[in-house]
Formats: structure tokens, sequence, C-alpha cells
């Protein structure tokens, strides 16, 4: 049997094992803003950087600029960026969401040609936000158009006696399981996929209450205090007043609700689309870490295909997207795991939403047991009432494996560098390294 975690927060999340038995490293990630930094990695294989001698010139309608934000999250940065540049939200695109709590580098696009001048006076006016390196392409960004990433993480106050018998054990397996992380469904206020399991299951007020009531040990005192007077006095105005003001899509509820009481569809509908679509998701997240933990529990590799099973067959071992989706049986299975072990197709698990197919075989138990488990079948994740939370599904690897992993110690730190494919977290990977008794303590 494989290692089980043993942190509360693992176990919450459904991320209840490791693929390395090893011993942790331990230690502490972003105690520095610098200690975390990632560099978007495009469909075509360039790293988004603020040195701009490896770009290409290009040409096209669509100028690409390399954003560097510090500790801010993707949204918010290119929110800013729209309005100074005063070009249309529909004409900014880019291609996923990066860390908050970290350094980061990604390709933003924009319809048009962009004043250069105009990037200097923003770069003088932002410290958080810079914009670099503006060339042309023919196409625009969207969710999703991107390779992976690249990261570069100092951990420190590790303990390395232990880093040789985890590198050696992770060349072994080659693969670890593709959890997804912690960040999605928040570190501090895990409950995004319990506001999903709510918005997908009808329960509007609940989701509501969820978001807006529960206290959890991590938050700041001023958002507890909100947090309680608004469960003692049910006063939204009051509430508002004191809220703290990070907090946009809480206060946007509590706003909504100030003036439309117990309209909690409308409450929801006020936070943006990309906000509701992301508490969906990480329900959907939630489910495909405790099919993958089920998995584990039947003794199934989160690597190699059983009969059943989805399989995703790459083009290139760095091609960006799987073209095909094939489904093992005893014919083809023998061919599918060697395409598997040449870095040339994928175990993919569903990630559920209303057209997902279940599985076949020993997985498609494991599916209908957790989805009757939760009490839900796919059509729900068609939301009447809030249609632009809707998910058709997708799939996910069910096996998370770096590219390039690198690691060296500098004085009593230790320093990873590593490349993952698009959805994967970098978190997931460090915490078999590190195996964190209390991730938040230690910056997951």
């Amino acid at each position: 049997m494989v290692r089980p975690a043993l942190a509360e927060l693992d176990n919450l999340l459904e991320m209840r094992y490791y693929g390395l038995d090893s011993d942790g490293i331990g230690g502490r990630i972003r105690r520095e803003i610098d200690d975390f930094i990632v560099q978007e990695i495009s469909i075509d294989g360039i790293k988004a950087t603020s040195l701009c001698t490896n770009l290409p010139k290009g040409s096209g309608e669509y100028t690409w600029v390399v954003v560097e934000k510090r500790g801010l999250d993707s949204v918010t940065a290119v929110q800013r960026i729209q309005r100074y540049l005063n070009v249309r939200k529909k004409d900014i695109g880019f291609a996923g969401l990066k860390d908050t709590s970290a350094v980061t580098f990604q390709f933003v696009s924009i319809k048009g040609v962009i004043n250069e001048e105009l990037i200097e006076e923003f770069n003088k006016s932002n410290t958080r936000i810079k914009i670099h390196c503006p060339f042309r392409r023919p196409f625009a960004l969207r969710p999703g158009l991107l390779f992976g990433n690249e990261f570069t993480v100092r951990v420190r106050e590790a303990d390395g006696s232990n880093l040789k018998r985890l590198t050696e054990e992770l060349k072994e397996v080659s693969y670890i399981p593709n959890y997804v992380g912690y960040q999605r469904f928040g570190s501090i206020r895990p409950i995004t996929h319990i506001v999903g399991k709510n918005i997908v299951m009808g329960n509007f007020k609940e989701a509501v209450e969820e978001l807006l009531l529960r206290i959890f040990p991590y938050e700041s005192d001023i958002a507890k205090k909100a947090r309680e007077y608004l469960a003692s006095t049910g006063d939204y105005i009051g509430t508002l007043e004191i809220f703290p003001k990070s907090m946009k899509s809480e206060r946007s509820v509590i706003a909504h609700l100030a003036k439309r009481p117990n309209d909690y569809v409308g409450a929801l509908r006020s936070i943006s689309s990309y906000i509701r679509k992301l508490y969906v998701g990480a329900y959907q997240a939630y489910l495909f870490n405790k099919v993958l933990s089920r998995r584990i529990e039947e003794d199934l590799s989160w690597m190699l295909p059983s009969p059943g099973d989805y399989v995703g067959i790459f083009p290139s071992t760095y091609h960006h997207e799987y073209t095909s989706v094939l489904v093992a049986n005893e014919a083809n299975i023998d061919k599918l795991r060697k395409l598997v072990l040449d870095g040339r197709a994928l175990l993919l698990l569903p990630i559920f939403g209303y057209n997902t197919q279940l599985s076949q075989g020993k997985q498609g138990e494991i599916e209908r047991i957790i989805l009757k488990e939760e009490g839900i079948d796919v059509t729900r994740f068609y939301v009447k009432s809030i249609p632009e939370a809707s998910s058709a599904g997708t799939y996910r690897p069910a096996g998370l494996k770096p590219l390039d992993l690198r690691i060296h110690e500098d004085g009593d730190d230790i320093i990873f560098s590593f490349a993952l494919r698009k959805g994967m977290y970098a978190t997931t990977l460090l915490r078999e390294f590190i195996k964190p008794k209390d991730p938040v303590l230690q910056g997951f």
C-alpha cells in the first residue's frame, strides 16, 4: 500500500496518498515572494521572460506582451492593464491563472497595436505589475492555450538528508498522483469546492452561507469578526462596512443581499462569471481527487491504464494537447502502456460534467460509487439557474511527471526547477518531497 497522507487538509481535499514513500525534507515555501517563480511556456515552447532576446518578432493583428506580477492574482493584473491601456475586455486574453503568492511571468494578448510609450508609463506607475517585450502574433490567447509552466522554487528550513532517496524514487516510479493542488480549493479557507457542490445541487442559500459565514483559524481577525457579526445580526449593510475590501466576491454577494434579501441566485450571479466557474470547477477538482484516491485504494496504477480506462494520445512527447482519446481493452492494453512509458500517452480520469461518459471496467465502478456517495449524477453539472456556471466535463491526467527536473542545495535551502504541463500543480510535486504536516504554515 502506498504511503497515506497525515495532514488534515490533505484528507479534507481527498489528497489521501503520496506517490513517493520516503520521508520528506520538511521546510517551507513562499517565505519570500521571490522564493516561488513561475514562467509560462507557450504552445510552441516559448518561455515568458522579461529578457526579450528569445521572443519572436512576429506579425499579425495581436500584440503579445509578457506580464510580470508580484503577489497579485492574474485576473486583477489583467484588469488593471485593460483599464490603463483602455482596451475592451473582449480584446485582451490570457491562457491561465498563475499563483498569487509568487513572482510570475505570463503572456497576455491585446488586439491591435499598443503604444510602447504607454507601456513605459504603466511600468513607472505600477510596482507589482510590469509589462515587457511586446511582439506581434496572428492569434489571440484564450484559456488553456499554453503548453505549461516552468517553476523555480526555494524551499527553506529543509532537511536534505532524504533528498537523494526521494529523487531516486521519483526516477523509479516516473509519475506521482496528479492531485489538484491546495490552491484550487483555498488553503486558508478550503471551501470553494463546497460552494461549488451547493451550486451544482441547486442549494444556493447554502452556497452563500458557506461563502460568507464559515470561519477558519488561519484567516484574518477582521474577516472572522465580520463573519461573526453577519451570522449574529443578518445586517448586510453593516457587514459591508467592515468586511475586508480584498474579498471582492464576498463583498459582491453581501452588497446584493443588502438590496435584495433572500435572492441567493442573484447574489451568486453578482460575482464575476469567471469566479462562478471556479467554484464549480473546484467541486469537479475535489471529485477528481476523490476518484484518484479511491483508485489508489483499489490498487490501480495512477500511471498505467487498465482495461476500461481512458488514455490520451500525444503526437509527440512535448506536444501540448492529446489529439485522441482511446478506451483501453485487452487487445490494445500493452501498446497503450508502452506509449505511456515512452511519453506519448497519459492515463486520463474524468472531470465530471454533464456530457461525461463514465469509464468502463474497475475504474467505471469507482466513478459510479463516488457519484452515489456524493448524491449526484453528472446531469447536475448543467446548472439551469446559473447556466454560465455549467460544465460539460473533460479529462485530466491521473499521473504527474515533471519535465527537466533539477534540484540543488544552496546553503541551508533546496532549490527545485522543473516544468509541468498545463493544469498541473507545482505544489503537488513539492508536497511529495516536503510531506507537509501543516500545509498552510509551510507555505502551501
